[in-house]
């Protein structure tokens, strides 16, 4: 049985994008994947259908800590890695059974732990921005360009699953987006979500350790949307979550590790991406020498290291693989050449639609 190991990061997203801005250049004016903060004040909140949701009204602490939507990326990625770097500290403690009263008094005390506060309002904020960007692109105007005259490598990949040679393909994406799963769903390929879907039939497997804005808590629609500063709120199993695709600015709680969260620190907070690493992890030890693997758009931040390399180290070193992106970080490009005898690096993905059509050596 011939396999596919695909493994996709923000990159992937920023190149739909740019291809899809080729059609209507409005898009760039309505989703922003590289600064999360710079639309913010365009997105309305669900309780008031008003624009401003990063702002002091509703993101007080995110807006003193200084999240402008007039900031640069650099300037909103500085600010979130502080934001996420006290959340990871905290949550160390929720590991530690003998600290447990000491992050209790983190949360419970009158003190103002202000980057507490502003890790719930992040991830409140960034579930809800993702979902409103959802609904930019609607499936006609998806489909239209699917079937358009476009140049974008991944639709030549998609549209040769069905036909290829390949029994098994499976998706790794630490997106909380959920354009991949629009696209399959308009090309009609049949797909499973790792966690949820209980058949194993299809040929195409999704796994998203990260979390995803369509992974929503079971059950009605909470009548009140508001910010939960209970840092426990996403401890739940992925038992007690569900896929959802429609309204989903209407959830004020989902499961997502917000950008420079270490989910290795998470076992007890969000057992469900634990669940689904596990998972991602013993699919990677059952690639073989003649199977494909493919890295699209991937960061190595020092939180990620530790996550991506248990996949890559997992994975068979004679595997063909291909690393696409137009700026591979360095440190990345050197640890994939030293691991992987057949390694490609591809510019752009403008190639990568002749992946599937391969034959095995």
């Amino acid at each position: 049985m011939r396999k596919a190991f695909i493994i996709l990061g923000n990159g992937f997203t920023i190149d739909f994008l740019q291809y899809y801005s080729k059609v209507d250049s409005s898009i760039n004016e309505k989703i922003d994947v590289c600064n999360l903060f710079r639309l913010g004040d365009k997105i309305s909140t669900p309780w008031e259908e008003k624009p401003g949701f990063l702002s002091f009204k509703n993101c007080p602490a995110l807006w003193t800590l200084g999240a402008r939507p007039y900031n640069t990326k650099e300037e909103s990625n500085a600010l979130i890695e502080e934001i996420i770097t006290c959340a990871n500290m905290f949550f160390d403690f929720v590991n530690e059974p003998e600290q447990k009263t000491k992050r209790l008094e983190l949360t419970n005390s009158n003190k103002d732990k202000i980057y507490l506060r502003a890790y719930s309002e992040l991830n409140m904020y960034l579930r809800h921005l993702f979902s409103s960007y959802n609904t930019m692109i609607t499936d006609k105007q998806l489909e239209k360009f699917l079937n358009g005259n476009t140049s974008w490598g991944w639709i030549d990949f998609f549209k040769a699953i069905e036909k290829s040679e390949y029994d098994k393909i499976t998706f790794v994406t630490y997106n909380y987006d959920i354009w991949l799963e629009r696209i399959l769903k308009i090309l009609k390929i049949p797909f499973r979500i790792n966690g949820f879907d209980k058949s194993c039939d299809e040929k195409v497997e999704i796994i998203k350790p990260h979390g995803s804005i369509s992974f929503v808590p079971k059950g009605d629609i909470s009548a009140v949307y508001s910010v939960n500063y209970n840092l426990d709120f996403e401890g739940v199993p992925i038992e007690q979550l569900e896929i959802q695709y429609d309204n989903l600015t209407r959830y004020p709680k989902g499961a997502i590790i917000p950008p420079a969260g270490d989910s290795m620190r998470l076992g007890t907070t969000a057992p469900w991406s634990q669940k689904l690493r596990n998972e991602a992890k013993n699919i990677a030890t059952s690639i073989e020498e003649n199977d494909e693997i493919v890295l699209c758009g991937i960061s190595y931040w020092h939180v990620d290291r530790r996550e991506l390399d248990e996949l890559l180290i997992n994975l068979n070193q004679d595997s063909n693989f291909t690393f696409v992106n137009p700026m591979p970080p360095r440190d990345l490009n050197a640890v994939l050449s030293s691991i992987f005898t057949n390694y490609v690096q591809q510019h752009s993905s403008s190639e990568i639609g002749g992946i599937l059509n391969g034959k095995a050596i």
